[in-house]
């Protein structure tokens, strides 16, 4: 990988690791616009961060979800996590999945988290 390569990496990792939730969960849903690319372009150019945006999704749906804010909606961390799940999730991730599934409260996270559920159970 050249430095030119390297660059929307770097950016995306700052984003994916920052204190900020919502700067998380933008690169999350980075990481899905990118996989969806894959469709036309044949490679998701974020694919090597495949497995720490897993992780940092699933260390998501370990905590509350966030209430809401001014500029969000309660929960939509455990949505952008569920979301990006739904791309990079692994078999053994089905026990978090079905935790939010009794868990959560919100009828749409509860959507989403049985749509990942089935797609990797």
């Amino acid at each position: 990988m050249d430095a030119a390569e390297a660059i929307p990496l770097q950016a995306y990792s700052a984003l994916l690791h920052s204190s900020n939730i919502a700067m998380v969960c933008r690169a999350l849903n980075m990481y899905q616009v990118a996989a969806a690319y894959t469709q036309l372009s044949g490679g998701n150019p974020l694919g090597e961060l495949a497995e720490e945006t897993r992780q940092v999704a699933l260390r998501i749906l370990d905590g509350p979800p966030v209430e809401a804010g001014e500029d969000f909606r309660a929960g939509f961390d455990h949505l952008s996590a569920l979301n990006v799940l739904s791309t990079v999730a692994q078999p053994e991730d089905v026990e978090v999945v079905q935790r939010i599934i009794a868990e959560t409260p919100d009828a749409e996270v509860r959507a989403l988290a049985q749509l990942v559920a089935r797609s990797v159970g």
